[in-house]
């Protein structure tokens, strides 16, 4: 595994502000871009470092069963 590290500034959403966000408006922070983006070679990246989610579909769903079990770990907001 290739790996590398770097310093660059990034522009990301504070806990408290996420928190704050209505279903609206936190769909339209995803439908944005504002958290993650598909680039031009159809690679899926986060938004704040741009580093790769998931090079492939399947990669992308193993991603998703990630995430399936990190809701299991949350709370619903109050």
């Amino acid at each position: 595994m290739t790996t590398f590290k770097g310093t660059i500034e990034i522009e990301a959403v504070d806990i408290p502000t996420m928190y704050r966000m209505s279903e609206h408006d936190y769909r339209k922070f995803l439908e944005n871009g504002e958290l993650f983006w598909v680039d031009h070679h159809d690679v899926l990246r986060s938004t704040a470092a741009e580093y790769p989610l998931a090079t492939t579909r399947q990669q992308l769903d193993l991603l998703i069963e990630a995430l399936e079990k990190c809701r299991e770990r949350m709370v619903d907001k109050a």
